[in-house]
Formats: C-alpha cells, sequence, structure tokens
C-alpha cells in the first residue's frame, strides 16, 4: 500500500479545533511495488488526502542522476494538481548502466542495450531493469489503490527522463494518454525505430516536446533556431504519421523568449516549445507545469472502460451458490443527485483478465422505475446468479463503455476478508505491543497502559489510594478510544462464540496473530485475550467490576505514548450478569477442544460463570454510579441486566447439564421481549440468540423450547413485515431492508444482526419451505457492506489490495484519527457505524451544514471523514468491537453457502446439529467427514462427493448415493 511517511503528528487539541477543511489538505508520501522481481519506489503527490475516484495521473520522471523527489522539488506539477485535481507520481530511476537512470533507450530486447549495437548505450547493461514493465505495474498499482481514470495517464519527463517519455510512446501507447518530454530526444535500435514508424503498425500519440535552442546537454531538435521549416527529428516523424504532415509547422509566439511550434494541428497534435535560451535546466521563461497539464488533459484513451459506482456489486465478490444481483442506480435526490445514470439495455458480465464475456442479460428496474425513498435513488437490478464458474470478473455496460470494480465468484471469495476482520481485534487489544510480523507496516506500537497508575495499577475512580490498586490489564480497547466497558463485552463475545460454533471450518490457526500454530482456532484465541481481563475483572464474590477508563476524554496517538491515569468501576449487576453470560457460553466452546491447558481453562470459565451468575441473582439491581467519570456509563436496563441473567442460564444448563439453570430459564425467558411482543428484531438479535440456543438444547423442556422456536419463527417468516415480508416483497432496492427508524448511531451493525437472523432460520432449520429466500435475504446484507449501498463504499477500512477497491479511507479512532500519519491509511477491515440520519454536530459546530451526512435521505446519510470534536464524526465513523463481531459472526453464516459441508462433531448424517451451519448435504454437496468425527448413515443420503478424515458409520442398510 502506498503509506503517507511525510506526515507530522500534531497536537491533540489543534486537532480538536480543526476545522472542517483540515480533513482535505493534500498529501506527499512515498510508496513502492514489486515489478520484475525488484522493488521499486516512487513519490506521490494527492490533491487531497481523499481524492475522488476516476482522477488522472500525470507520471513524472527524473533526470539522469536525480530521483523522485529531487523532480518533485522543482517540476511546480504538485500546485497544478491541487488547482486540476489530478495525482502526481514521480518514480525513482535505479542504477543502470553505471549510473541512477531509467532503461530509456528503445529497443524490444531486456537490459540496457545490447552488445554489438553501436548505436546503443556503451557499455551496455544487460541486468537492467524493465521500465516499461514498471512504468505498467505502477499504472495498475494506481488504479488498484485509488481507482484512477485508466484512461487519463500523461507522462512527463526531463532530460534522462524525457528520453523515457519518448521510449513509452512506442512501448505503451494503450495505457498512456499523452507525453510531454522536457530536454529530451528518442534515443533506441535502429532496427526497432525504422520497425515502429511503420504506418500500418504505429498508434498516434499526441506529443508536446519542450526544449531550449542552446541546450548545450541535449541538442535541439532544430539547430540553429529559427529556421526554415523542414523534417525535425523526431517530432517530424510523430507528425508524418499522426496527420501526414512531418515537412513543416506554424510558429506562433507565447512570449518573446518562447515559441510554440504545432507540426500537426489534428488528430494527435504534435507540439514542440521552444525557448530561446541556451539552458538544459526546466525553464522559468514560461509556466512549464501548466503548459503540460493543459496540453496532456484534452486527451483520453477509450482502451479502458471507466469504473463507474453507478455500478454496485460485492467488491469481494460472490459465493458460487449466491444469488448475485449488480444494482444500478441513477441518483434523484440527495448529494449525488446531479449524477444521473440510465443504463444499457444489455449488460455484460466480462473476464477481468481477458475481457471475454461470460454472460449477457439486461437490467431490470427496480419497482417499476419508481424512486426509491430511502436512497433518493432510481435503480436497475442485473441478474447474474446462473453464473457459478469460479473466476474474476466485471459487470459491463457495452454502450456506455462503464464497468463495475472486479469481484471474484469462489468458495473462499471471503476467507481473506474473515481473517483481516477478525485481526482487528489484535489491534484493539491493550496491553500488547503491535510488532512485525503480526501488526502489518505502519501500524505497529508498544505495549500500552502499563504504566503508573495505568491498567497493572489501577485504582477505584472514587478512592485513588494505593490500596485499592489492582491488575486490570489487557482486553480490547472498546472502540475508537481507549477504555474498557465489562457491559459491551457481552454483543461481541456471545457473537464471536457463536460464530464459531456456526461454522467452525472458516476458523483456522493461521490468522497471523501471535498465537497462530499454537494448534487452536485464532478465533479463539483473540476471544481468550478478552476473556482473561474479564477474569481479573472478576471479585473474589464473584461481581465483576464495571469499566477501566480515563475520567476525562483523553488519549494520545500512538496508544503506547498514551501516560494518562486509568481508573475502574464499581462493581455491578451489568457488568456480572455479562462475565456470566460470556464466561459459560466460552466454556461451551473451549469444551470442544483437546489440549489439556484449555480444559483447565474451560474448568476456570465454568466457575467464574457459575459464581458471576449467583451474585447477579443475588443483586438483581446493583446500578452502576458513573460518578467520577466523563466516559459513557455503559450501563444497560433492566430488562438487560434480566435478559443476561437468562442468556447465562441458558449457556450454563447447556454446559453443566444442572436443572437448576433450566428452572431459572423456564421460570424467566416470557420476560424477554420476543417472547413478550412476538417481535424478533436486530437490536436484541445475541438476546434472541440465546432463547434460541437453549432450544436447541437436549434436555430443553418441550413446551418452552417450542414456543421459542415458534415464535421466533412466525416473526421472521410472516409477523413483522420488516423481516422476510422486507425480501419477498422487494421493499429496498439495495436489497438489505431496515426500516427508517433502525437507521441510528451503529447502522452497520444492525445491518449485519438482521441479516444474521435470517441467516439463524436456516441453522435451526426453521422454516424449510423459505430455506432459499432466507440464505439470499441474508446475503443480501453481506453484499451491502461490501459496497452494493448508495454510497458504493465497502464499508471496511482499507481493505483495496485485498478486493475492496472502494474502501473507506478513513475513521475516528485515537490511534489512526485525523492529523496522524494513518490519517487516510488505517489498519485494514475497521468496520464503520454506517448510515446515520440522526446525525448532528456539536453545538459548538458554527460552520456550513455537513451534508452529507446531514440533510440526505437515510441511506446515503453517511461521510467518510474523521474530524473531531465538534464536528463529531465519531457518529458514522467510529469502529466498535460489537459492531465488528456482529459482521464477522454475518460474514462467517454467509461462508455456510459454499458447495461443500463440514461435519463439527459425530452425529447422524441427518441431524442438522452434525454439520456446520446445521446444513444437512444434498446430492450438490460436496461434503467433508472431519478427523475424530463418527457420522452415521440409516437409509440413503446423497452427496456430490465425500472427502473421509473421520469415519462413516452404515447402519442396516444405510448407504451414500454420490451425485455427478
Amino acid at each position: 500500500m502506498i503509506s503517507v511517511k511525510d506526515g507530522v503528528v500534531i497536537g491533540w487539541f489543534w486537532l480538536l479545533m480543526c476545522p472542517l477543511v483540515c480533513a482535505q489538505t493534500a498529501v506527499n508520501g512515498s510508496g513502492n511495488l514489486q515489478s520484475g522481481g525488484r522493488t521499486r519506489t516512487f513519490r506521490f503527490h494527492l490533491p487531497t488526502n481523499q481524492p475522488k475516484d476516476n482522477l488522472p495521473v500525470l507520471i513524472a520522471y527524473h533526470g539522469d542522476g536525480g530521483s523522485g523527489a529531487s523532480f518533485q522539488s522543482y517540476a511546480g506539477f504538485d500546485a497544478m494538481a491541487d488547482a486540476q485535481q489530478f495525482i502526481v507520481v514521480y518514480p525513482d530511476a535505479v542504477t543502470v548502466g553505471g549510473g541512477i537512470q531509467f532503461n530509456k533507450y528503445a529497443d524490444n530486447k531486456p537490459g540496457f542495450g545490447s552488445a554489438g549495437d553501436t548505436n546503443g548505450p556503451n557499455p551496455a547493461d544487460p541486468n537492467a531493469p524493465d521500465d516499461i514493465l514498471f512504468t505498467s505495474d505502477l499504472i495498475d498499482y494506481l488504479f488498484q489503490n485509488y481507482r484512477i481514470n485508466r484512461n487519463r495517464v500523461y507522462v512527463t519527463g526531463h532530460s534522462g527522463g524525457g528520453f523515457m517519455c519518448y521510449f513509452l510512446s512506442m512501448a505503451l501507447p494503450n495505457k498512456i494518454a499523452a507525453f510531454a518530454p522536457v530536454a529530451a530526444n528518442l534515443w533506441g535500435n535502429n532496427s526497432f525505430l525504422n520497425g515502429y514508424f511503420n504506418a500500418a503498425n504505429y498508434k498516434p500519440v499526441p506529443m508536446l516536446h519542450i526544449h531550449s535552442k542552446g541546450d548545450p546537454t541535449v541538442q535541439s531538435p532544430i539547430v540553429p533556431y529559427p529556421k526554415t521549416p523542414a523534417f525535425v527529428w523526431p517530432l517530424s516523424n510523430y507528425a508524418y504519421l499522426n496527420c501526414g504532415n512531418g515537412s513543416t509547422y506554424s510558429t506562433a509566439a507565447v512570449n518573446p523568449n518562447v515559441d510554440s511550434l504545432t507540426f500537426c494541428g489534428s488528430n494527435k497534435k504534435i507540439v514542440m516549445m521552444m525557448t530561446k535560451d541556451a539552458s538544459h535546466g526546466w525553464s522559468t521563461l514560461f509556466n512549464v507545469p501548466q503548459t503540460i497539464w493543459n496540453f496532456v488533459k484534452t486527451y483520453q484513451l477509450t482502451t479502458f472502460p471507466e469504473v463507474d459506482n453507478h455500478l454496485k456489486i460485492d467488491q469481494f465478490g460472490y459465493l458460487p451458490l449466491a444469488k448475485k444481483i449488480a444494482v444500478i442506480s441513477s441518483p434523484q435526490t440527495g448529494y449525488n443527485s446531479s449524477e444521473t445514470f440510465t443504463p444499457s439495455t444489455y449488460y455484460q458480465i466480462r473476464k477481468s483478465g481477458n475481457n471475454a464475456v461470460v454472460l449477457r442479460g439486461s437490467p431490470t428496474a427496480w419497482n417499476g422505475g419508481a424512486t426509491h425513498a430511502q436512497s433518493g435513488d432510481k435503480v436497475w437490478w442485473f441478474d447474474f446468479s446462473q453464473l457459478q464458474t469460479a473466476g474474476s470478473y466485471y459487470v459491463y455496460d457495452s454502450l456506455r463503455n462503464k464497468r463495475s470494480y472486479t469481484f471474484e465468484i469462489g468458495n473462499d471469495v471471503y476467507k481473506n476478508v474473515v481473517k483481516q476482520t477478525a485481526r482487528v481485534f489484535f489491534y484493539q487489544r491493550s496491553g500488547f505491543a503491535k510488532q512485525t510480523p503480526y501488526a502489518g507496516s505502519p501500524w505497529t506500537d508498544g505495549a500500552a497502559f502499563l504504566g503508573p497508575q495505568q491498567d497493572t495499577d489501577c485504582r477505584l475512580v472514587t478512592n485513588t489510594n494505593a490500596s485499592t490498586s489492582k491488575n486490570l490489564r489487557g482486553g480490547w480497547f472498546d472502540a475508537g478510544d481507549y477504555n474498557k466497558y465489562v457491559p459491551f463485552t457481552y454483543g461481541p463475545l456471545v457473537d464471536m462464540m457463536l460464530a464459531y460454533e456456526d461454522n467452525p471450518a472458516v476458523w483456522t490457526d493461521d490468522f497471523s496473530i501471535p498465537e497462530s500454530g499454537n494448534g487452536v482456532p485464532d478465533l479463539l484465541d483473540e476471544a481468550k485475550w478478552e476473556l482473561d481481563w474479564l477474569l481479573r475483572m472478576q471479585q473474589p464474590n464473584g461481581s465483576l467490576l464495571h469499566k477501566v477508563s480515563v475520567t476525562d476524554f483523553s488519549a494520545t496517538s500512538p496508544p503506547s505514548a498514551d501516560a494518562h491515569p486509568r481508573r475502574y468501576g464499581a462493581a455491578s449487576t451489568d457488568a456480572t450478569s455479562t462475565g456470566a453470560a460470556v464466561f459459560a457460553l466460552a466454556a461451551i466452546q473451549f469444551k470442544k477442544l483437546s489440549n489439556p491447558a484449555y480444559q483447565r481453562y474451560t474448568d476456570t470459565l465454568q466457575m467464574a460463570a457459575i459464581n458471576a451468575f449467583n451474585w447477579a441473582n443475588a443483586n438483581p439491581n446493583v446500578v452502576f454510579s458513573n460518578t467520577g467519570f466523563q466516559s459513557v456509563d455503559a450501563t444497560i436496563d433492566a430488562h438487560g441486566r434480566l435478559a443476561r441473567r437468562v442468556a447465562a442460564a441458558a449457556f450454563l444448563y447447556v454446559l453443566t447439564g444442572n436443572a437448576t439453570y433450566r428452572t431459572f430459564f423456564d421460570a424467566n425467558y416470557t420476560q424477554i421481549h420476543l417472547m413478550q411482543w412476538s417481535y424478533a428484531y436486530p437490536f436484541e438479535s445475541t438476546y434472541q440468540d440465546a432463547l434460541l440456543y437453549y432450544a436447541r438444547s437436549s434436555g430443553a423442556t418441550a413446551s418452552v423450547k417450542n414456543a421459542i422456536l415458534t415464535t421466533y419463527s412466525n416473526s421472521l417468516k410472516t409477523n413483522n413485515a420488516e423481516n422476510l415480508p422486507a425480501y419477498l416483497n422487494k421493499t429496498d432496492a439495495y436489497r438489505a431492508f431496515l426500516d427508517d427508524r433502525n437507521y441510528t448511531w451503529g447502522s452497520n451493525e444492525t445491518k449485519a444482526h438482521q441479516g444474521t437472523m435470517f441467516f439463524v432460520m436456516n441453522n435451526y432449520n426453521l422454516d424449510n419451505a423459505n430455506k432459499t429466500n432466507y440464505q439470499d435475504a441474508g446475503m443480501g446484507f453481506v453484499h451491502y457492506l461490501h459496497g452494493v449501498n448508495p454510497t458504493a463504499y465497502c464499508y471496511l477500512t482499507n481493505m483495496t489490495r485485498f478486493g475492496g477497491e472502494f474502501s473507506v479511507p478513513t475513521m475516528y479512532h485515537s490511534w489512526f484519527g485525523d492529523g496522524t500519519v494513518f490519517d487516510v491509511n488505517p489498519p485494514p477491515a475497521f468496520l464503520m457505524g454506517g448510515a446515520n440520519p440522526t446525525y448532528i454536530p456539536d453545538p459548538a459546530y458554527t460552520g456550513p451544514v455537513i451534508s452529507p451526512p446531514q440533510n440526505q435521505p437515510v441511506q446515503k446519510s453517511y461521510k467518510a471523514w474523521n474530524t473531531s470534536y465538534p464536528e463529531n464524526s465519531w457518529q458514522l465513523n467510529e469502529p466498535a468491537i460489537y459492531s465488528q463481531a456482529a459482521y464477522l459472526r454475518l460474514l462467517a453464516q454467509s461462508m455456510c453457502y459454499t458447495d461443500v459441508v463440514t461435519s463439527v462433531k459425530s452425529g447422524n448424517w441427518t441431524d442438522p446439529l452434525t454439520w456446520a451451519c446445521g446444513r444437512v448435504p444434498t446430492l450438490t454437496d460436496n461434503v467433508i467427514i472431519q478427523s475424530g468425527n463418527v457420522v452415521s448413515v440409516a437409509g440413503t443420503v446423497q452427496a456430490r462427493s465425500v472427502t473421509l478424515r473421520g469415519t462413516i458409520s452404515y447402519v442396516s442398510t444405510g448407504k451414500v448415493q454420490l451425485g455427478l
């Protein structure tokens, strides 16, 4: 990735007071990429730290002995780029032929010239890099990272860099639209040049050549100057082939010291700017950067279809069996209402490698062409679900020459996304050094909050005497701040533990965290980091302390530099009921591990859960007082306190089989909102999950089980218009319906939970007739978060190199915040809060209306920025462990729908509990029987194929019928 190295960390107070424009300053930086087996480097200049898609690019090559940085310092292109909105890149040459220079000798052989070529370099350098390939790779790199307009790539260069421009005009005319060499010439192998300047093979290119008439280093193309028009090398060659006029030119004075000579006034222009001095340097007789830009900007290729955000797809891709619908939008209201779009009648799916057409079809207007109120868009759907072949593709509008981002189809399409999403929790670890190879560069830091009166010497907020000191190290930062709240761990740990239980095949031991390779799924290793902190928060009487936090809003970047004292809050029922639930559910998962150390850890968790449950029952209404803190109180209401005790009873019953917990559950489950209201909804999904979990246990009271499953199923299927009816009725043009009132702070977490609710229906086999509908409905929420939404953002940070080509570039986070060197280069895969029509800046804000997100249709109420108080961007762009885990579970659930079904335990083939995601194999499924699992078969069952790592036990006439 491009990383900004020249940023300056500025004071926190300045960050707080920075006005709106501070988030839109230009950026200078450096980057590198691999090309031809070498690491190549470059400088770059962005006109804004959040550049728009589809910007043009000027690549500027320095002269012999120079560098990209030196050329940048005097060329003057950066200011032009800021004014005209384009990106400038300054590649660095390497040692070629004994000196720092580009491989600029034009021929068709590797190296820098070759032995026996008397016109070429002496001596030749057979080990010279391929700078043509480097340029081509650089253009591709910029497209991947900044979605540049590949039809508007231009090159210029000074001296040796200008020679390189001439070579590029011959080698890459299909990737570069215009050329502007300065103080240079064309140098190449005569045979190669003669072959190139052949009208039958020549591709016309526009050329602007700038030269001093008395250049002492590179001879002027016109000697002496002025003279009668005649053949001029090399300009006339280009003019002959561009417009058939190579012997004459017209001359116009730019000023008394500069003439403009036009060799070819039509088609692809050939122009020379002749200065009447004797210099090889960068001319000061006229505005060189402006002249170059004014010339090149008028040209563009038609080689590449333009990536257009009106064509919205899941930027990572689609599972082979998934419904695949590209959403094509024409904005009618909102911030982009001027960007209307009418799709062509016919669309294509093309392979990204060779542009081959693999599918054709017509988009269909959503709701008869009506405007979708939640987005303010008219929308068309292009269904390409029939394409199931693994590969890399894009959607193409052939008449408009527009295309979508590239996407993949395959069973592993979300594998890297899952890994990066889980690794976010590693970056959120408190008290743990983030170093390579586990932390990606440049997101490294030392262990934080281990200093005086911090987490290892944490004191009670209402009594900071040393006698109250406790070691409360570890755990995760809750969100964009560095605080740690016990009640807020309920959602993330429940979602993570259920994600593991739903689909254990996803959770491998290779996520590049320090525990990777220890034989334990890395998801459980990461959860253990948080659970260990919760165990430290538990008091001898079973209660849990409420939180660890600074007392105000202080935070320093990076976390290891933060020396602010941290305090803990007293025990509460909120915290203790949370601990009881998550300790018990985690114990169930860790109990499945064969490692003796983890069996002992299971015992620790079980005892902690029992002690917490007992204390919470004896103290059901100990409400936390936030006195002494300005940070959030993290309290829940009376229903939440009971719901977590009910959840704890469910998990403890499954864990221990002790009927005491079943009795408690049966006596209290009807007070949970799902049962009181007969209403399943995403804001209480983890409470609903606890009820369903109990209902799946073998000893659950039959009447209670039936009541829970019936109530949940009916609410999802028919009794709530926001659930399956919304999908069947195509209520949301973007295929991920939430009611307007549910778009609040953290709407993407709500989206994730709503999608999971649909998947849960299949996990529990609650409505077999609608299995495919629940699958497709749940996948719609995955696709929404990956780019199928009105903003076209993949709502994860910095995922370009993992396939999220238009991912969110910044977030509100104390470590990676506004003004830090990580401002527009945060770590990958942090989920943003999402659209929030309730957003308002602080009352202290006096600037213009911030629109977006204000005054927008609900789904467009989003802006990617991270300015702090008083703009309060955290309302849309602060990550949180509960949002992250909700998305992680949604993603793991979606990965159930590959064409591979894996056993998760020994059992009967037809029992859903035997299989990941509760998915009993069919004739189209490839089956894997995991090591240690014995799957019994009674009667005839079906599969496409079976991979035996474990055992199949046939009962009586049992058999497995295999498909093709």
